[in-house]
């Protein structure tokens, strides 16, 4: 027993609570010390493991598929293995800012707020939450101080961490006299949970709030007359409202079409509408909703904006 003893080694081992309570408490019943028990309990796993080794294989290595990709409309879905989706929008501006060659002047501070609530958006309609921000400004670290804490304060309304989840590049070697930026949103769902593909025939497309374009939509959105992101939490909450896409910069009658193509349905635009299909929706102050055609009455319950039925889906 004494060679046997001088001939061990002292090992470290770190064991969970719960393993150190069960370990204190078989000591206790048995009068043995904590060390013993571990000892006694390898020596019996050692020798099961002997008699089984042959009949012991090394766990498969994970297998990862290709990731597929898919888009809608601004934003990019990338299908990965484990039925989890990476959702990704972005967003660009120039010539809107403080900057000498601007061609519409507006503060730093509402251009962050609206281009931050564009690229969250983007996801909100599909039913993603913005996980991270990237935020590529054209102007030096100072004079993109303002756009900085407008994208803050658009996620800090949403529930983001600015200080963790904001990526920031600046311009830092050449002193520029225009406003320009690109914005990122990135999020994961999982794909039981997108909403996309799910209108149906017959249903309505609602604008919900007016399309509005560089000056007149920074107007808006400061105002509060364009459509808001907790509203779009609200219409996709709601029974009657099968899916809801932004309506930017490629008009009206571009976003009907991908709700139409999405879902398998031909698209029927209406003619006698008070606004222009075709024309640019700006930074989405609008929002075009598939509708149940019974619920356009709850819809109306959901938001203050103006609404018009632009259309259907056959």
């Amino acid at each position: 027993m004494m060679r046997h003893l001088k001939a061990s080694k002292p090992i470290n081992i770190r064991l969970t609570d719960k393993l150190l309570s069960e370990l204190d408490l078989l000591a206790n019943s048995f009068s043995l010390s904590r060390s013993e028990i571990v000892r006694q309990a390898l020596v019996f796993y050692l020798s099961a493991l002997k008699s089984t080794s042959k009949s012991l294989t090394k766990p498969p290595k994970p297998h990862f598929t290709s990731p597929s990709y898919m888009r809608r409309g601004d934003v990019l879905l990338i299908k990965r293995s484990h039925g989890y989706v990476l959702a990704m929008s972005c967003s660009s501006s120039g010539g809107i800012g403080e900057k000498p060659l601007d061609k519409v002047k507006a503060p730093g501070r509402l251009l962050g707020m609206y281009m931050a609530r564009l690229a969250i958006m983007d996801l909100a309609c599909i039913g993603v939450k913005p996980l991270g921000i990237a935020l590529a400004l054209s102007v030096s670290p100072y004079d993109g101080r303002d756009i900085v804490e407008g994208v803050k304060a658009t996620l800090l309304r949403v529930g983001i961490d600015a200080d963790r989840a904001l990526l920031l590049n600046a311009e830092e070697n050449i002193n520029v006299a225009q406003t320009g930026l690109g914005i990122v949103a990135i999020g994961e769902i999982d794909e039981e949970q997108l909403k996309i593909g799910l209108s149906k025939p017959g249903d309505k497309l609602v604008l919900v709030g007016k399309p509005y374009v560089g000056d007149l939509a920074l107007r808006a959105i400061e105002a509060g007359r364009a459509a808001e992101l907790w509203e779009i939490e609200r219409f996709l909450n709601s029974t009657a409202v099968h899916e809801v896409i932004p309506v930017d910069s490629k008009g009206i009658e571009y976003e009907a079409s991908i709700l139409a193509y999405m879902s398998g349905r031909r698209l029927k635009l209406y003619s006698d509408v008070s606004v222009d299909l075709k024309c640019s929706g700006g930074p989405a102050t609008s929002v075009l909703l598939s509708v149940d055609p019974q619920g356009i009455n709850e819809v109306k319950q959901l938001t203050s904006k103006p609404l018009e039925v632009v259309g259907e889906l056959l």
